[in-house]
Formats: C-alpha cells, sequence, structure tokens
C-alpha cells in the first residue's frame, strides 16, 4: 500500500482545460518581491504612530525571504473553477470575488494548491496562500512611507481604488484603477483581503519577521485589510486595519493569494 502522503499525491485530479487557462493566466500574474535585493526593501515601518490604536506601535519588520504575491484580488472566473461554484453578490468573471470567509478563502489556497502542482505551474515545494499581515502591508507600500501608496493627498484616492466616494456596487473588473509602483492593483479599497494572521488589538509583540502571528489571539477573530467600496479614505491607508469573524461573509471581503516555498 502506498503510503498515504503518495497515496493523497497519486490522487491529485489533473486540472481541466478551463481550469489550467485560467491557472495559467493566474500563474503569470504573481509578481516576486525580494525585499533586499534590487528595488526592495529589506525593511519597512509597519503600522503608523498618528493613526488608531490597533496600527501602535509603529515597528521594524525586516522580511528575510522572497515571496510572490498576485497583482490582483482573486476574480470570480478563477475561484469558480477551483471551487465549483461562485459565492458573490456583484456577478462578473474578471471581477473580485466576495461573500466569502476566512476558511472558505483558506480552501481556495488550498485546492488551488493541488490543482497547479499537478499541472507543474508550481513546484511541489511552492504553495498558494493568504498573505501574512506584514506582507500584505509591505506589499501595498510599495517602498513608501506616507499614508497610501501614492502619497498622503485622499484627493487622489479615486485614481487608485474603489471607495464609497467613487462606487456604489463592487461591479467593476480587477485592475480598472492605477496601481502602487510595483505594479500591484486594488490594495486600496475594492474589498478588503483577508490575512493570515490572527487579530490581536494591537502591535506589542509583533513579529519582527514578517512572520505569520497567531499566538496569544482568539483564532476566531482574523485580520483584513486594504478597506472597500464600502468605506472611507481613512480606511484606504496602507496601515488601516480590522478584525473580522472568520465565519464573516460580506459583499465587501475578498482575497489575495501569495506564492511562496512552504
Amino acid at each position: 500500500m502506498l503510503p498515504f502522503l503518495l497515496l493523497t499525491a497519486a490522487l491529485a485530479a489533473e486540472p481541466n482545460s478551463e481550469q489550467l487557462k485560467l491557472l495559467t493566466t493566474f500563474r503569470e500574474e504573481f509578481v516576486p518581491l525580494t525585499p533586499g535585493e534590487g528595488d526592495f526593501p529589506a525593511e519597512f515601518a509597519m503600522g503608523d504612530d498618528k493613526g488608531p490604536a490597533a496600527e501602535r506601535p509603529v515597528h521594524r519588520v525586516n522580511l528575510s525571504r522572497p515571496f510572490q504575491i498576485a497583482r490582483y484580488e482573486v476574480p470570480q472566473n478563477l475561484w469558480e473553477a477551483v471551487m465549483g461554484t461562485n459565492p458573490s453578490k456583484w456577478k462578473g468573471p474578471r471581477n473580485s470575488v466576495e461573500m466569502l470567509s476566512f476558511d472558505d478563502a483558506r480552501e481556495f489556497c488550498r485546492k488551488a494548491t493541488e490543482l497547479m502542482r499537478a499541472a507543474k505551474l508550481i513546484g511541489s515545494e511552492q504553495a498558494i496562500r493568504l498573505p501574512t499581515e506584514a506582507e500584505w502591508e509591505y506589499a501595498a507600500r510599495a517602498g513608501t512611507t506616507t499614508q497610501y501608496s501614492f502619497g498622503d493627498d485622499a484627493a487622489k484616492l479615486g485614481d487608485f481604488g474603489w471607495f464609497n466616494g467613487n462606487a456604489k456596487g463592487n461591479d467593476p473588473p480587477v485592475g480598472a484603477k492605477k496601481p502602487n509602483a510595483w505594479r500591484l492593483f486594488d490594495f486600496h479599497g475594492y474589498l478588503w483581503e483577508w490575512c493570515a494572521d490572527a487579530w490581536h488589538e494591537n502591535y506589542t509583540g509583533a513579529p519582527s519577521d514578517g512572520s505569520v502571528w497567531n499566538e496569544g489571539a482568539d483564532a476566531d477573530q482574523r485580520v483584513l485589510r486594504g478597506g472597500s467600496w464600502k468605506d472611507g479614505a481613512d480606511q484606504l491607508t496602507s496601515s488601516f486595519r480590522r478584525p473580522g469573524d472568520r465565519k464573516l461573509k460580506d459583499d465587501a471581503v475578498g482575497l489575495r493569494c501569495v506564492l511562496a516555498i512552504e
């Protein structure tokens, strides 16, 4: 009898033609971030000492390992190809998928990993997962120290994101607004994005290496980042954070994925 792990791998389903097409596009849309190399700083200041208590204290984070992050939030056609259903309220094939819980988001990552490994789109040591909160903010800032990735002027927000000043429903395709300096789209607004971390009321005791932070917290409360089409400019900054019950399903909540070595 095959060992359990080998048996599981042997039974992993090959993606069908439509899945393969969408997963190939998904793979091509990951942006490599290499902290400490090229244009990517090795460390950054996470949080905002002038922001809400949840964003304090500001602390230095040194990201020691490279990772790749999706250029866009997960669109509905990809979600449906992987999961077999589309939970979204605001339908559109390239619209960001919404109405999904934290556990739904993690299950998508697990299934996408399985399919992409079977198709040899990623290596056996690579996995799709949710970003840690530190990885999310590092990518959102794109090397900046300002309120937003484009500066401090909230009057420019409409050029970069969907929020309550320019959106009535979550219905545009991904990437309709301007990207940040690293060519990453929709970090400011559109949908809140699940992060891998459990919610902590502030950054006291937060890890300094960018790793996931789950210790000393209620596992049912998770971190949401980025703001949404329902929110004001103050909630769309690079540092703003809020808790969300892991069972929360809302038409303003979606996900963005990371590709990294397990």
